[in-house]
């Protein structure tokens, strides 16, 4: 079978996942806080514009569409948790932005920090798959999402607190630290995950010429679809949806309760999605979060220039989008086997790279000819996608069946 049986974890053997959570807390904490103030650091400390701000940010983004790839590699080599901790010592290194003055010193480690994150997310999230075990594997799928929601709202008090007493300095190093401990701790604490024979023989570099027939197999370009065309939406969304907010209030505190409202009931929905995909599959929920999703950016279409539409859309078409993120590390345990998740992880994390890309240009570019057009756009490949969803689970149903009949 593509989808390899965990024998799901009780008692003793929750102790990995409990402590990968907590990893994961740590982390979420530093990643939003590392990358929640840096462009109020370019912005104030350094003098650059808002456009050189975004230019930064988007050599950022393409830098995850690269370590996408390398990630995975690692992943599938070097192991899911030392995979985890090189991402930690990295984002450590990239704290050290908020002592860069010199241009190319500063997008470097901003360059490393991004590195650093994204190989957090690959090594984290294939980590979970092997621990978690299939039977709570939704569940922990929101409990790990939550790790990084809630420790970046725990976390930026502290940063603001700490901007505020002191200044950028204190800040990083704070970062530093914080990060540091953190890759100690899974370096001590974090067991090693037993992976397949195949993939403990796997180099680098086999890793990395094995991509190619990884990507070539059906189910895994159909979920790279299904990652790729809902965070379309989600980059337009980031960039549009408070910038709106803002034109029909008038107001800041109110884009800040729309984003605190969102993530509370965001937040909720995950743990409902991931109980419902343990109890009753991934194909319904998946599907549901699809055409909540779709209900979501066609309501935007029609309402966007009202401040109940946004508000009332732009929370279901959030909640559903990260109901789909915490849906996806089970997705992915059901169209791969152990020795190649992590390069499913990461070319699933490069489309996610582009679909920010991609939405944040269509955003951008369609909102002036008319302020429901983007939102349009997102619906029309939604649909897609709920399409393509029912393709996905025919496919996995079919290749499990061959793979049964072979067994016997």
């Amino acid at each position: 079978m593509l989808n390899d049986t965990h024998t799901p974890p009780d008692g003793a053997k929750r102790w990995p996942v409990i402590l990968l959570l907590g990893v994961q807390l740590l982390a979420g904490g530093i990643a939003l806080s590392l990358r929640g103030f840096f462009p109020i650091y370019a912005n104030e400390a350094l003098y650059y514009t808002t456009a050189a701000v975004s230019t930064v940010v988007a050599v950022g983004q393409f830098t995850g569409m690269v370590t996408a790839i390398i990630g995975g590699t690692l992943s599938d080599s070097i192991g899911y948790k030392w995979t985890l901790i090189l991402g930690l010592v990295a984002t450590a290194g990239g704290s050290l932005l908020y002592f860069m003055h010199a241009p190319w010193l500063f997008i470097a480690t901003w360059i490393i920090s991004v590195v650093g994150m994204s190989l957090i997310t690959l090594g984290g999230q294939s980590y979970l798959v092997a621990a978690a075990g299939s039977a709570n594997l939704g569940a922990f799928s929101a409990l790990y999402n939550w790790g990084f929601t809630l420790g970046g709202a725990l976390g930026s008090p502290g940063a603001g607190w700490l901007l505020d007493r002191y200044d950028f300095g204190a800040l990083g190093l704070a970062l530093l630290g914080s990060a540091g401990a953190t890759a100690a701790i899974a370096a001590l604490l974090l067991p090693r995950q037993h992976r397949a024979p195949a993939e403990n023989a796997t180099s680098e570099l086999h890793a990395l010429a094995g991509y190619g027939s990884i990507i070539r197999r059906p189910p895994v370009r159909v979920l790279g679809m299904l990652r790729f065309l809902p965070t379309c939406y989600w980059g337009m969304a980031n960039v549009l949806i408070p910038l709106l907010i803002k034109a029909q209030a008038g107001s800041n505190t109110i884009v800040a309760v729309y984003a605190t409202v969102s993530m509370i009931i965001a937040s909720l929905a995950q743990i409902i999605t991931g109980r419902a995909a343990d109890r009753w599959g991934r194909r319904v929920p998946t599907l549901a979060a699809f055409g909540a999703l779709t209900a979501g950016t066609l309501g935007l279409t029609l309402f966007a220039r009202t401040l109940w539409g946004l508000y009332a859309f732009g929370i279901l078409a959030a909640s559903a989008a990260w109901s789909l993120s915490t849906l996806m590390p089970s997705l992915v345990a059901e169209a791969s086997t152990d020795a190649e998740r992590g390069r499913v992880f990461g070319f699933l994390h490069l489309l996610w790279n582009a679909g920010m890309i991609v939405g944040a240009l269509i955003g951008g570019a369609l909102v002036d000819v008319a302020t429901g057009l983007p939102f349009a756009v997102a619906t029309l490949l939604n649909l897609i996608a709920i399409a393509l969803t029912l393709t996905f689970f025919r496919l996995v149903a079919r290749d499990n069946s061959v793979e049964t009949l072979m067994v016997f």
